[in-house]
């Protein structure tokens, strides 16, 4: 009612509508931007197969005829077409704990030089299903196989499929790895940079953001790279051959397409230096509501229980990624318990199914403490208990996994251990 023209104050007898809302909603899309999936299922070979053809019928000759910049220039030029008719298929994010990887994953026979060599691949650091558990590597510390990020994907592609502008869940960094077939080519954006290009992205397209907020995080969204880089975004490109890796850093925005048939594969990893990296995307989850992929401090836990294993650098990282969290902790159990909650129960996190531990407000995974009601499932975080319910403070519950006494004997030792590079 109220936002008619001229608002009412009570509800008109009969059958009315808001012109207004009724606009909005016939403006709205059918259905959510993205990739329809292809009716047919393809073997490798067929697949193949068909991508040469399309390819070779499209420019009118032979597949290695066809040069990188011919193909660029037509794809861009198909994208910025409203009538452009032109189809391209993408065996994206096929999953390698189901299908095999393209390296390497399992002992040969041994007795041989052959087999010996085989076992060097396996064993290999830049074999994708080693680098995201090496030593050091923060997802080492993850159980769960969580595939794309710990576990590789792969990606075999035709000319024009594409991969749309995005970062990496919780903002890691990501390698790309190209086993064989035509070039990949890559448009990339500095993490420092990402904040620019998101509006720049949201003014050349504002009525589709308005109807998809999170579009971004859809992986369905291309623009030109020349638009971007007349907004003083800096792009950065590339030409991905076999045999070369392409690495992403954290919260750089990268997209692309392929210029034939090729077979890649990549997989998320995290050195120490992106723990501090991951809370401030998990805050920035938090203000746009985006559900994580894990809980950053259930992570950092048990990095902090295995903290001998690490090295000084790394511990001295965790170490201030832990400090940052503790003070968060203090400072909104104060407000917490001076708004008047009195109740408290001690709550293992880790063994509540992820989506019945989110904050109700804004969907972070929680953790190390929350905030429930007698009137309410859910829970909050300690940033959003106001927000819970209307109920008055008494009747809400403090849910802790650690007391504040539990942590200065953690920090103590994670720092000792970050101070043993000074001992020398």
């Amino acid at each position: 009612m109220q936002c008619l023209i001229i608002p009412l104050t009570t509800v008109p007898k009969g059958t009315w509508t808001c012109d207004k809302c009724v606009i909005n909603e016939l403006n709205k899309p059918s259905d959510d931007f993205g990739f329809a999936l292809a009716q047919r299922q393809y073997t490798l070979q067929q697949f193949g197969e068909m991508a040469d053809k399309f390819k070779s019928k499209y420019f009118n000759m032979p597949v290695h005829l066809v040069p990188t910049d011919k193909v660029e220039q037509e794809y861009w030029k198909i994208v910025s077409s409203i009538d452009s008719t032109v189809k391209a298929e993408y065996g994206a994010d096929i999953h390698t704990i189901h299908h095999g990887s393209g390296f390497p994953t399992g002992l040969a026979l041994s007795g041989n030089e052959d087999n010996i060599f085989y076992k060097s691949y396996v064993e290999d650091h830049w074999n994708l299903n080693n680098l995201p558990i090496l030593k050091d590597s923060v997802f080492s510390f993850i159980n769960a196989d969580l595939s794309g990020i710990k576990v590789p994907w792969m990606y075999v592609g035709m000319c024009f499929s594409t991969f749309c502008w995005h970062n990496e869940d919780h903002w890691s960094y990501s390698i790309s790895y190209s086993h064989w077939g035509e070039p990949k080519t890559w448009y990339g954006i500095p993490g420092a940079s990402a904040e620019a290009f998101e509006e720049v992205m949201k003014e050349t397209a504002p009525e589709l953001f308005h109807s998809q907020p999170d579009l971004l995080h859809q992986l369905v969204t291309i623009l030109n790279p020349n638009i971007l880089m007349k907004a003083n975004i800096p792009v950065y490109r590339t030409d991905q051959n076999p045999g070369e890796f392409v690495v992403t850093f954290p919260r750089s925005y990268h997209a692309g397409f392929n210029q034939g048939f090729n077979f890649a594969e990549s997989v998320n990893f995290a050195p120490a230096d992106w723990i501090s990296i991951g809370r401030e995307c998990v805050n920035y989850y938090s203000s746009i509501k985006r559900v994580c992929v894990f809980s950053h401090d259930e992570l950092l836990f048990k990095i902090l229980k295995s903290c001998d294993e690490l090295t000084p650098k790394a511990a001295a990282l965790v170490y201030a990624d832990f400090k940052e969290m503790v003070k968060f902790e203090r400072v909104h159990r104060k407000a917490l318990f001076d708004w008047g909650v009195t109740e408290a129960d001690f709550v293992e996190f880790e063994h509540k199914e992820d989506d019945l531990r989110q904050c109700m407000i804004c969907n972070t995974t929680l953790f190390v403490s929350a905030v429930s009601c007698v009137c309410k499932k859910r829970l909050a975080c300690l940033r959003h208990f106001k927000q819970l319910c209307d109920c008055p403070a008494q009747m809400h519950v403090f849910k802790y996994r650690y007391t504040m006494d539990e942590f200065p004997p953690l920090l103590r030792k994670v720092k000792a251990i970050a101070e043993t590079a000074y001992d020398d």
